[in-house]
């Protein structure tokens, strides 16, 4: 019997060649949609899995406004290094620790013997605990004694071999150079650890020990920064090992602030608290610091992937309606040949497998093709068959398709099996074809997915051109950053060369922006601005605008003293006409400092257009701040630059011979900050095709099944004189309404979805109408031409054949 309904199914889908063609695509469509977003999900909850072990690994997180963004309090992944002692020492729960630097500048260069030196990224210093805690497999060397000793480097397979071309590297040294200055170590490679099969967290090319992070900083007012994991014997109680570590980690900070004659109350006040805790490597990932986690920026994707391949089963239902009149006397011929209800439900479902199958192999293949680019766009590394997860892969697939055959066929096959035979084969269809409210609903449906996708393809492509032209508050054009500190001797050498303009350094640029936190007093209030060390004529090379006042000079001596610029955001804090008005600050060493504001600038943007500019000072002096930075700032007086750029790098290599140079253009570093919001609007814009597109393979479906349900009222009509015009205008009339109906709906939704990704942006435009009136124009343009299409049709054939019978 299967085997029959089987050849039936088959023999239907090749009769109807069109409809089947537009089910299958539909479907296959919507299904690649969704079985990327599945691949993507499957890899982001992936990380950290690659061995059993990892669940009993935690990141310790420490809260402090060190390196933050907006100078406040944030739980981090990098804490004071004195936090792996005390963890030893009190907390019994946690059984190994170890301490890991973070990941400085571009990488570290890597010199073997006479060959060029290569800038290696990842390469990260630990101590000797590292590999007790992260149970990585060794191909080369041995766990226990591999970080033992000072200047010693376990190297990744695939690392090992790019530099060698074999991962027989045993016992073999290279020359690392941190930072250009740097003489280089020689490091001894003694061991080889496997590449795992799933993203971590804890990324690193090599992992090398120089000892540094053996030890603590002497004293106690000093502090060095780094990650910390901790492991346990077995799984713990979150809960309470976080209690324990507050606890010691309140200890300690009274302890530490007593040794310094520093107030414990007098640095935690107003709500604000120590803070220390362990989270679940597999949970660090999810939890990144200073920004929202994969879930949450992916929601709005995954949104749309189910609502494609809603659309694309509307589709399936709507079209397989629309063939029922054809198939109406085929099921009362079986009815009355003692087919059962049952039977007839199962033929149609079998038919509606055996369509999802096949969009299935057809999306299967679609994802093959558009993985690469999908790829790009996302800057991951999937793939379907040589996927580690194959098997749960394979599972979902089978519960995905389980899920499409029901929710799609069962409808169609509840309609179908529901004829009523006699009347069937008397030719009354009429009181037979039920089910129109419902597949009204359906389009209605479709179009307030394509209306609210076209409403927010135009708000985006508002916003991202507002932003794209938006001022900086400072000149990007013919702006490079050559991402190293600033020395004399090799800032003078690129002075000299022909078409430079301006050399200098900051810490606060576009690309690479340290904030520091500058308490003043002003007016005898305190204020909390953000602090920016300068070089005497970074804000000219920056091309800020001044707004009153003047620009640090050479000519004032003062300017290397206590005199500071405010940005406007800074100004408008403190009060109006700042120019020549003072402030105090208490130093490091409880002095009271004077500091007169000679100008105000343009706020300029260094981050996102999510955050806004945070109220700030510029100083010349160290006074209060640092200028140790890796921005060395280089504008140009032509944009025909790269010529120019080539006599830095052979000046860069006089200096530092072992140690490439690396560079970054302001308008790279702009396209950089507006990367993941293009993503997000071609992806829209792609979906939005695909779903209007979807939307239009419903409409034509519905106007089909409405052309056939109504063939001999419109003979009886054109007998009566109507014109073509006339019928076309008639059938028109229903799907205008439900288009109108789609779109009154769909501008809420549309408003209250697009408002709040909107409220993402610090600055931003504000609801424009024009897209939501350009979304209702085109939705009722192609809906018309649409039905049209099928209207025309029924409008020029032959009443005679229509009436022939009656």
């Amino acid at each position: 019997m299967f085997r029959l309904n089987l050849k039936i199914a088959w023999r239907n889908l090749w009769k109807n060649k069109i409809y089947a063609a537009i089910n299958i695509g539909g479907l296959a469509l919507g299904l690649t949609a969704f079985l990327l977003m599945l691949l993507y999900i499957n890899h982001e909850e992936s990380y950290d899995t690659w061995s059993s072990d990892l669940q009993n690994v935690y990141q310790i997180r420490e809260k402090h406004e060190f390196f933050t963004p907006d100078n406040k309090d944030h739980w981090q992944e990098i804490s004071n290094s004195r936090v792996a002692g005390i963890i030893k020492q009190n907390v019994p729960q946690f059984t190994a620790v170890t301490k890991v630097d973070s990941e400085w500048g571009n990488g570290f260069s890597v010199k073997i013997d006479h060959a060029d030196p290569i800038l290696i990224k990842a390469i990260k210093d630990a101590d000797t605990a590292f590999f007790n805690v992260f149970p990585y497999k060794f191909i080369q060397g041995d766990r226990e004694r591999a970080l033992k000793e000072p200047n010693t480097v376990v190297l990744k397979q695939s690392l090992a071999i790019k530099l060698y071309g074999t991962d027989h590297v045993l016992g073999k040294e290279f020359k690392l150079v941190r930072w250009r200055d740097d003489k280089g170590t020689p490091m001894k490679i003694t061991g080889v650890v496997a590449d795992v099969n799933t993203p971590e967290s804890v990324t690193f090319n090599a992992i090398s020990h120089t000892g540094d992070q053996d030890h603590d900083p002497d004293q106690p007012g000093s502090s060095h920064y780094n990650q910390v994991y901790a492991k346990s014997a077995s799984k713990v109680d979150t809960l309470a090992a976080n209690n324990s570590l507050q606890k010691v980690y309140i200890d300690y900070k009274k302890k530490s602030f007593a040794e310094q004659n520093i107030n414990f109350k007098d640095i935690y006040k107003d709500g604000k608290r120590p803070g220390l805790k362990a989270i679940a490597l597999k949970d660090v990932h999810a939890n990144p610091p200073f920004a929202i986690n994969w879930l949450t920026k992916l929601k709005p994707v995954i949104g749309i992937s189910i609502f494609l391949l809603l659309v694309s089963i509307i589709n399936f239902v709507n079209l397989a309606t629309a063939q029922s009149v054809q198939r109406a006397k085929e099921v009362g011929v079986r009815k009355v040949l003692g087919s059962y209800k049952k039977q007839l439900v199962s033929q149609f479902l079998i038919e509606s497998a055996l369509q999802s199958i096949i969009s299935l192999f057809l999306s299967i293949i679609l994802i093959e093709v558009l993985l690469p680019a999908f790829n790009h766009h996302f800057n991951v590394e999937l793939s379907f068959w040589y996927n580690d997860h194959l098997l749960m892969l394979m599972i979902q697939l089978v519960a995905l398709f389980a899920f499409v055959t029901l929710l799609a066929g069962f409808y169609p096959a509840w309609v179908l099996s529901n004829y009523n035979p006699v009347a069937v084969l008397k030719g009354n269809y009429g009181n037979s074809l039920k089910g129109m409210a419902l597949r009204n609903v359906l389009v209605v449906f479709q179009f307030i997915i394509s209306v609210t996708f076209i409403i927010a393809i135009g708000v985006m492509q508002l916003q991202t051109k507002y932003i794209s032209n938006k001022d900086l508050g400072f000149e990007r054009d013919r702006l490079i950053n050559l991402q190293t500190g600033y020395e004399q001797n090799f800032a003078d050498k690129i002075r000299r060369i022909p078409g430079v303009q301006y050399v200098s350094t900051t810490t606060q640029v576009m690309g690479n922006a340290f904030n520091n936190k500058s308490e003043i007093i002003y007016k005898g209030q305190t204020f909390n601005l953000n602090g920016v060390s300068v070089s005497m004529d970074a804000l000219q090379t920056l091309g800020v605008k001044l707004v009153s006042g003047r620009l640090f000079a050479k000519e004032y001596k003062q300017d290397t003293i206590n005199a500071v610029i405010l940005n406007e955001a800074a100004a408008n804090l403190l009060g109006k006409n700042m120019v020549g008005k003072t402030y105090n600050k208490v130093n490091y060493d409880n002095k009271i400092i004077s500091f007169q504001i000679v100008g105000v600038i343009k706020d300029y943007h260094n981050e996102g257009f999510d955050k806004t500019v945070l109220p700030t000072v510029y100083k010349v002096t160290k006074l209060g701040g640092t200028s140790n930075t890796n921005n060395l700032l280089v504008r140009f007086e032509t944009k025909n630059y790269k010529g120019i750029i080539n006599n830095i790098q052979n000046e860069w290599r006089k200096l530092y011979p072992d140690f490439p140079l690396h560079y970054q253009s302001m308008d790279e570093a702009f396209s950089n900050v507006l990367e993941e919001n293009n993503r997000f609007m071609n992806m829209i814009i792609l979906f939005s095709a695909v779903s209007v597109s979807l939307s239009l393979l419903g409409l034509f479906a519905l106007s089909t099944f409405i052309a056939k349900r109504r063939t001999k009222e419109i003979a009886v009509r054109k007998i009566l004189g109507a014109s073509n015009v006339q019928i076309v205008n008639l059938l028109n009339k229903s799907f205008l309404i439900l288009v109108i109906i789609a779109n009154l709906i769909s501008w809420p939704i549309a408003y209250i979805l697009i408002k709040r990704w909107l409220q993402g942006f610090a600055y931003r435009i504000e609801m424009p109408i024009f897209p939501f009136l350009l979304a209702t124009a085109v939705s009722i343009i192609i809906a018309v031409l649409t039905v049209t299409i099928q209207a025309r049709k029924a409008a020029i054939g032959d009443p005679v054949n229509a009436l022939k019978y009656e």
